[in-house]
């Protein structure tokens, strides 16, 4: 039988399609790896505010206990912008992992789009394949039986 004329087609199509299940392997770990960001950020984010209450309470009791003079109070009132603006960092944080994920997950939607693109190509050519396949038995077949009728005619002949 002869060499199937697209195999070499079918062959990079199976190799565009293993690059394809490749990538959206990749695009699914990033997804996953974005989520576990912003669970992380989430979580310091919580602590944080946790921290900040805590400490903000702390500063004040430590304050309202004594007699102080007006630059501790202004030294409470940095520590505390600057405990708000580390909170504020956070929050960008948490956005920023946020954003991350969907860009992830936009990623991961087009890598499975790439990767149907992929399939219905190597199917195309499968089919074609199968469809050369038969034609060709066809075409064997007819050979087949031409050779045997002409066997056998000359068979009738030399008796």
């Amino acid at each position: 039988m002869a060499k199937y004329v697209l195999e070499e087609m079918l062959r990079v199509r199976n190799l565009r399609k293993d690059t394809a299940e490749k990538n959206l392997k990749q695009a699914q770990r990033l997804v996953e790896e974005a989520k576990e960001n912003v669970e992380n950020a989430k979580r310091k984010l919580e602590e944080f505010k946790i921290f900040i209450e805590k400490e903000s309470e702390r500063l004040y009791k430590k304050i309202m206990m004594q007699k102080v003079k007006k630059e501790a109070v202004d030294a409470l009132h940095y520590a505390i912008k600057v405990l708000k603006s580390k909170l504020i960092t956070h929050e960008q944080n948490l956005i920023a992992a946020k954003d991350n994920l969907v860009k992830a997950e936009k990623n991961l939607e087009e890598k499975r789009e790439a990767l149907q693109e992929a399939n219905k190509n190597v199917e195309k050519i499968e089919s074609h394949k199968e469809e050369w396949l038969r034609e060709a038995m066809k075409e064997e077949e007819l050979v087949a039986d031409k050779e045997l009728e002409e066997f056998a005619k000359k068979k009738e002949q030399e008796y």
